[in-house]
């Protein structure tokens, strides 16, 4: 589906004109952790004159950085492009995967060597990954609409969630999808695709979308109601991937993802659909964090510093349409958040009550066998 020159095309013209200034959105973080100042020298590939003031001296990162990831493949080229240009002699090795299998990875394998994990991060995780983890302020902090109180996330994205539709597949059966009751549809019995939410971050989004929209409050019986109606009509898949790859490969019909993940396929020529509930929708924070024992410590918190500023952000949006989380990134080809009806979340409560959730997600999961 890569169209290469294309994408390299549009990645240089994302990449001059796109640039992380001073001041911006956000106003002053609160967060903890190491405030490394990025160095002053000059760089091997931009001159010093023209170095923005998040990237580094080329000569404080070299080696290799090694990446755990849920992003795909568009946006990793997104970010390829920027590390090659201001880190030439660092090189990247990155590993994909749904963030709940990248974390198992990291805590049993005491020779793991990841650096960072970029993605499937989020606002209303609390503690879950402190243990593998290490905090950092990015040198864009400043900029951006979101801050991690504890200081180990560093935000790039905004994630609304959507229906991931086959347009094909779906006209062959007649029907609309548009909302969360669409799905209810007996023509779509074993023809929808999810994500586990207690293995993959977009299964977790969408809970918590449902729950927010479904139900006349958060939690409440209403929207467990609906839950218990749509999962006898559902596959579910422990990887978030799997969800807009199936649905494009024509598997299924539909899926429950997020809007980025699936933007971005589409972005690429994946013949989908990207359809907004129109019950509603929920925005969280997402980001990355460098890991406790990074071997390669000055390239993960260059990382960090890069994915903070507003510069990746307009490439990731502009070839893979990401929601940045920066205050002075523009949308691109992304509907407002004022064109939706937006509930809010309250993350202290999600972050008190997710095992709980989970729980009861998994034993009606049990009771429908």
């Amino acid at each position: 589906m890569k169209k290469l020159t294309a994408l390299f095309l549009t990645i240089a013209m994302a990449l001059s004109l796109a640039a992380c200034n001073g001041g911006g959105g956000g106003g002053s973080s609160s967060v903890k952790g190491n405030t490394s100042t990025p160095g002053s020298g000059a760089s091997s590939s931009v001159p010093k004159d023209d170095r923005p003031y998040y990237v580094r001296d080329a000569s404080e990162v070299t080696g290799k950085i090694t990446i755990y990831t849920t992003i795909g493949e568009t946006e990793q080229d997104a970010l390829k492009s920027l590390w090659t240009k201001y880190y030439p002699d660092c090189k990247m090795e990155i590993q994909s995967d749904s963030v709940g299998t990248l974390a198992t990875r990291i805590r049993s394998d005491e020779s793991c060597d990841a650096d960072v994990v970029i993605g499937g991060m989020f606002a209303a995780d609390g503690t879950t990954y402190h243990d593998i983890l290490q905090p950092y302020t990015a040198a864009c902090d400043k900029e951006q609409m979101y801050h991690d109180a504890a200081g180990y996330y560093t935000f790039y994205d905004v994630q609304l969630m959507c229906l991931v539709v086959n347009p094909d597949l779906r006209d062959q059966l007649g029907i609309k999808i548009e909302s969360y009751d669409d799905l209810l549809q007996p023509e779509l019995s074993g023809k929808i695709i999810l994500a586990a939410p207690d293995a993959a971050s977009s299964g977790w989004r969408q809970l918590q979308t449902i729950l927010a929209t479904k139900g006349d409050k958060f939690d409440d019986d209403k929207g467990w109601d609906y839950i218990g109606k749509l999962l006898p009509n559902c596959f579910s898949t422990t990887s978030s991937k799997d969800v807009y790859n199936l649905v494009i490969n024509g598997e299924y019909v539909v899926g429950l993802s997020y809007e980025s993940g699936v933007m971005a396929q589409i972005k690429d020529g994946a013949p989908v659909e990207c359809i907004y509930m129109t019950e509603g929708n929920t925005a969280m924070a997402g980001g990355a964090a460098i890991t406790k024992n990074a071997p390669n410590l000055p390239a993960a918190q260059a990382m960090m510093d890069l994915l903070s500023s507003a510069e990746f952000q307009n490439a990731r949006a502009t070839i893979a349409s990401g929601r940045g989380s920066n205050g002075t990134c523009d949308l691109g080809d992304l509907p407002s958040e004022d064109t939706m009806t937006m509930v809010e979340l309250d993350f202290d409560y999600l972050t008190a009550n997710k095992e709980a959730i989970l729980n009861k997600w998994n034993d009606l999961v049990a009771s429908i066998g």
